[in-house]
C-alpha cells in the first residue's frame, strides 16, 4: 500500500512539474496582429500579415499562432500601437507615419524624392541603415522586425491635372499627421489638411479637401474614382510601413522562436513589398477604367526643387538625421 501511495505521489509531482514547465514558455501562444487596411490578398498590409502568420506558425511548429484582425477591428493606427505598448495587442503591420509619433527617426525615410529607384530603397530598408532605424523603436516598447511598403505615393485631385509644381497652388490636400508629410505638402504649394485614413473618402466627397497622395492601391480600396478625377504619377514620397511586435513578449520567447519571428518578419515584409508593387499598375488601370485621367509624366524637376526646403528645415530641427540622410544619398549613387 505504501509503495502504491509513493508511486501515485510521484506521478502527481511529475504532472505538476510538467504543467509548470509548459506554463513557462512551452505552451502554445496566440498573438493578435491588427492592421487598419482591407483584407485583400494583394493589399501590402494584409499580404504581409498573412505571410508572417504562415511562416511563424510553420517555423515554431504551432508553438506560436497568429490571429489577424484587419480593417480597424481593434482600433485606428494609434490605438493599435498603444495597445501593443500596453500588451493588449501583440503585433501590427503599421503605417510608418503613426509609428514615428512614438520614435520620430523613421520620418526621415519619407522625405520627398529621397530614393532614386526601388533598388536604392530596398538597399536602405534591408541594410544597416534600415536596421539602425528599426532598432530605435525598442525604446518605445516595440520590436520592429522589418519595413515593407505602404507604396510609392502619387497625387490625385478633383480640380485639374497636376503637370508641375505650380498646379499644387491653392489645393487643399489631405495628408497624414506626420511632420515630414505636412512640410512636403506645404513646400509643393498646397494647403495640408491632416485627416485620418478612415475619413479620407468623406473628406474628398464633401470637398473638405480637393485631393490626396497615396499609392495606387488606395484608389481601388476606397473607390476614389467616385470623388477624384485626376491622377499624377508624382512618385514623390515613399509610403513607409513596418511590421512590429510587443518587445516584452518577443523577449520572453525562446532564442529559437525569436529567430523564427525575426526571420519570418523580414521574409513576410519583402513578400508584401513585392506583391504590393506588382499590383500598382493593375490598380492604376482600374482607376483608368473608371474614367480617371492620368498624367504619367509631370515635371518632377520643379517638384524636387520646391521640396529642397524640407531638407533645410529638417537639418535645422534634427541635425542628428543629417548623417543618416547623407548615407542614404551616397548609397543612391550606386543605383
Amino acid at each position: 500500500m505504501n509503495k502504491v501511495f509513493k508511486l501515485f505521489a510521484m506521478t502527481v509531482l511529475v504532472m505538476v512539474f510538467s504543467l509548470a514547465f509548459l506554463g513557462n514558455g512551452m505552451a502554445a501562444q496566440t498573438w493578435k496582429l491588427a492592421h487598419v487596411c482591407v483584407a485583400e490578398p494583394d493589399n501590402p498590409y494584409h499580404a504581409t500579415s498573412l505571410k508572417f502568420k504562415e511562416l511563424v506558425e510553420k517555423g515554431t511548429e504551432g508553438r506560436l499562432k497568429i490571429q489577424i484582425f484587419p480593417q480597424r477591428q481593434l482600433g485606428n493606427d494609434r490605438e493599435i500601437l498603444e495597445g501593443i505598448q500596453g500588451g493588449i495587442i501583440d503585433a501590427s503591420a503599421a503605417t510608418l507615419g503613426p509609428v514615428s509619433a512614438f520614435e520620430p527617426t523613421g520620418d526621415l525615410l519619407e522625405l520627398p524624392f529621397l530614393f532614386r529607384n526601388t533598388n536604392h530603397l530596398d538597399a536602405v530598408l534591408d541594410g544597416p541603415i534600415g536596421r539602425e532605424i528599426l532598432n530605435k523603436l525598442d525604446s518605445a516598447g516595440f520590436k520592429a522586425l522589418a519595413f515593407f511598403d505602404d507604396g510609392i505615393n502619387n497625387t490625385t485631385n478633383s480640380k485639374h491635372p497636376i503637370k508641375g509644381v505650380a498646379d499644387y497652388k491653392g489645393l487643399q490636400m489631405r495628408c497624414i499627421e506626420a511632420p515630414v508629410r505636412i512640410a512636403t505638402t506645404k513646400a509643393l504649394g498646397a494647403n495640408p489638411i491632416p485627416i485620418a485614413y478612415s475619413e479620407l473618402y468623406t473628406a474628398l466627397q464633401t470637398g473638405v479637401v480637393d485631393g490626396q497622395s497615396n499609392p495606387n492601391w488606395v484608389i481601388t480600396a476606397r473607390s476614389l474614382w467616385e470623388v477624384q478625377k485626376y491622377i499624377s504619377i508624382t512618385q514623390h514620397i515613399w509610403g513607409g510601413a513596418v511590421l512590429l511586435v510587443n518587445l516584452d513578449k518577443f523577449q520572453k520567447l525562446s532564442k529559437e522562436d525569436q529567430k523564427v519571428v525575426m526571420d519570418a518578419g523580414i521574409a513576410a515584409s519583402q513578400y508584401g513589398r513585392k506583391l504590393g508593387r506588382d499590383s500598382e499598375e493593375k490598380h492604376l488601370q482600374t482607376a483608368i477604367d473608371h474614367n480617371m485621367i492620368v498624367e504619367r509624366n509631370p515635371d518632377l524637376t520643379s517638384m524636387r526643387k520646391a521640396t529642397e526646403s524640407v531638407y533645410t528645415d529638417i537639418y535645422a530641427k534634427h541635425p542628428d538625421w543629417k548623417p543618416i540622410i547623407e548615407q542614404i544619398k551616397t548609397l543612391g549613387e550606386k543605383f
